[in-house]
């Protein structure tokens, strides 16, 4: 088998190896990758053991395992506490690739890192929040370290701002760095909110990374715990120095919670450096690093666990679940390995997509050789009813192999009624179907059968007289459940009905108001105009009275 292969934190290529799963008691869903490797011309393994707790990598000696290797012995070696040895081979389609999705979800190329302006003075959460600009040197570090793009628009990695709005600011820094996308939440360029002190638009984001770089504008002591945030667990200090000249140079400092292991690069002594790509590069590795190392304090820790057993769990249901569809037999990973162990094991794992078509196949020339042997000239056809019924077996043999299985029932009903019809003339007797490997029976052998007894696709004849007991109450138990399902579909189209009913009458109603509400909006201008323009007839008294004023008065 060919598929993605881990064989570096980052890198995936295709080669050659093996995948099993297993479910242990002790430790849960197990899913193992091995493959064959020569080193000094040795014969070693490279195994990938996935558990709940991480995954562990190691290249094992073949001298390690003895003559006979087995996926047990190998996952043992990698993880004491497997009991279990039976493990069931990855052998059917799309396997891999849903191993490679589960490898991926620890793997990441998108980063997003805070940006706080620190003028002189500045002590608290509130302060570094409220600067409302940056200045000159703070905008030349900025442009060293990624470019500043418009965020109306912005197609790459935007790190949960808003690019559609410009609810969250209308430019940030974008820079990509060894095929990773990395966004800057900077401050200054985040909303400012005039009264707020807390400045929520801003902390909103850069309280909810992991890693945040501080520009300091003047030599101010900084501590990690001058911004409460339960995300924010390293912090790179920047200090510029001799900054808007020729020689400008930058001071490095970091600081981390007690719970974050070492991250490199290592800082150098003293921790300055030049302006330059080569300063750019050590930064970004630093907070790059700095965040994978975060993920691994206690806090994180702890929720990379919780997600790591919820996607193993779900990979496993879904690696057990198309191993019993396509019919995989179960592999007995046993050291002293007991081929009798084994054959039985794969008998328990009978039936499958693949029996199931080689049965359809057998009673349709099974019911096709008995209705030749009855009408020789009249062409028989075979039907299947419209009814999606579980298909029963006419021999011990063919109902034996057969496993009850939703999908499969989904499969044999989605055949058409054109495609089951067959001509007597075209299976012969004796005929050896090349597709099952079995021959069919002839005529003369269902000569003391009925034709109802033949064909295991038709709902009619599964009453006839061999049909168990049991045959008859599961069919009954289905009809009724197919009621009860067709009843619960009539319910939900009358509450569909009746749900679009309301919603028509509420926009009829949300038009009504409108129109009312622009109707009181008109009368609401037309009594201001009225109130800003006053008639001739409400003037008139007033000119009267300075008219007797002015009559009384004499010269």
């Amino acid at each position: 088998m060919t598929f993605l292969f881990l064989e570096r934190e980052t890198t995936f290529i295709y080669i050659e190896h093996h995948d099993f799963f297993a479910n242990d008691p002790n430790v849960g869903p197990l899913v193992l990758s091995v493959r064959t490797e020569v080193i000094s011309s040795c014969d070693h393994f490279r195994i990938i053991l996935r558990t709940r707790k991480g995954t562990i990598h190691e290249i094992v000696s073949a001298t390690a395992l003895a003559d006979r290797p087995s996926a047990s012995r190998m996952a043992k070696l990698l993880c004491e506490e497997i009991t279990t040895e039976h493990f069931s081979p990855v052998a059917f389609p799309g396997g891999s690739e849903l191993i490679v999705q589960y490898d991926e979800h620890v793997l990441t190329n998108t980063y997003k890192f805070g940006v706080v302006y620190q003028k002189g003075g500045q002590t608290t959460e509130e302060q570094l929040f409220g600067n409302p600009h940056g200045s000159p040197a703070f905008d030349e570090f900025l442009s060293m370290i990624g470019d500043t793009v418009p965020l109306y628009g912005f197609q790459k990695y935007r790190g949960g701002l808003d690019t559609v709005h410009n609810q969250t600011g209308h430019q940030s820094v974008f820079s990509e760095f060894k095929n990773r996308e990395i966004m800057f939440h900077v401050s200054t360029m985040l909303p400012y909110t005039i009264g707020d002190a807390q400045q929520l638009q801003r902390k909103r984001h850069i309280g909810n990374d992991i890693v945040a770089v501080i520009f300091q504008e003047a030599n101010t002591p900084f501590a990690p715990d001058m911004i409460a945030s339960n995300f924010l667990h390293a912090y790179v200090v920047v200090q510029p120095i001799d900054a808007l000249t020729d020689r400008v140079r930058y001071r490095v400092s970091v600081a981390a919670r007690d719970d974050v292991p070492f991250f490199g690069p290592t800082l150098p002594s003293p921790s300055i450096f030049k302006r330059g790509q080569d300063f750019r590069n050590f930064l970004l590795t630093k907070l790059i690093n700095a965040e994978n190392a975060a993920y691994k304090s206690s806090k994180f820790a702890k929720l990379a666990e919780r997600t790591r057993s919820s996607l193993l769990d779900g990979l496993h249901a879904t690696l057990r679940e198309r191993a019993e569809f396509y019919a995989t037999p179960l592999l007995e990973s046993t050291s002293s390995g007991n081929s009798e162990t084994q054959s039985t094991s794969s008998s328990s794992y009978g039936g499958g997509i693949l029996n199931s078509v080689k049965k359809a196949f057998i009673g349709r020339s099974r019911s096709v050789s008995q209705e030749a042997s009855h009408v020789p000239h009249r062409a028989a056809t075979i039907n299947v009813t419209s009814r999606p019924k579980k298909s029963i077996s006419s021999t011990s043999s063919s109902a034996s192999a057969r496993t009850h299985s939703p999908i499969r029932d989904d499969v044999a009903k989605t055949y058409g009624r054109n495609e089951w019809e067959i001509s007597s003339q075209e299976s012969p007797d004796n005929e050896h179907d090349s597709d099952t490997g079995m021959e069919s029976m002839s005529s003369t052998e269902l000569s003391g059968q009925t034709r109802a007894s033949s064909c295991t696709f038709c709902v009619d004849d599964f009453h006839g007289a061999h049909a168990t007991s049991s045959d008859a109450k599961r069919l009954e138990t289905l009809c009724v459940d197919v009621t009860r399902l067709q009843n619960e579909k009539h319910d939900l189209l009358r509450q569909n009905v009746s749900c679009k009913t309301d919603i028509k009458k509420l926009k009829d109603r949300q038009s009504v108001l409108s129109e009312e509400l622009e109707r009181a909006n008109d009368e609401i201008s037309r009594l201001r105009r009225m109130l800003k323009k006053p008639s001739n007839s409400d003037m008139a008294p007033i000119h009267q009275h300075f008219e007797r004023s002015y009559s009384d008065v004499s010269v």
